[in-house]
């Protein structure tokens, strides 16, 4: 097996076992939605959780963004991007886990 199909299967591996706590946190930014900019709790989140796993953090980027880096010698580079903000509505899903959070634009409006 090549070093780098190891490498996979390693990772393949502990899946199993991140997968409990990757769920949980998906639920609670599921069920508290933020704004475009507002993402402050989110954006702690995600900076709290890449700082755990290693990676130099700084918080703050275009006001709410994260940039996380993660150095292990020469190699090639990979860049991700995501998207935090969603809007925060009562959600009829009748999941657990289901927004039941409102806000207003910024011109007041509620967002239903």
């Amino acid at each position: 097996m090549s070093e780098k199909a190891q490498q996979a299967q390693n990772v393949l591996a502990n899946l199993g076992t991140l997968l409990p706590d990757l769920e949980s946190v998906y639920k609670d930014i599921h069920s508290h939605p933020e704004l475009s900019m507002k993402e402050n709790r989110t954006a702690g989140i995600a900076a709290d959780r890449l700082r755990a796993a290693g990676y130099e953090v700084t918080t703050g980027v275009g006001k709410t963004g994260v940039v996380a880096v993660l150095r292990n010698g020469d190699g090639p580079t990979i860049m991700l991007r995501a998207d935090m903000d969603a809007l925060p509505v009562r959600e009829a899903t009748g999941l657990l886990y289901a927004s039941n959070v409102t806000s207003t634009d910024h011109d007041g409006n509620l967002y239903r």
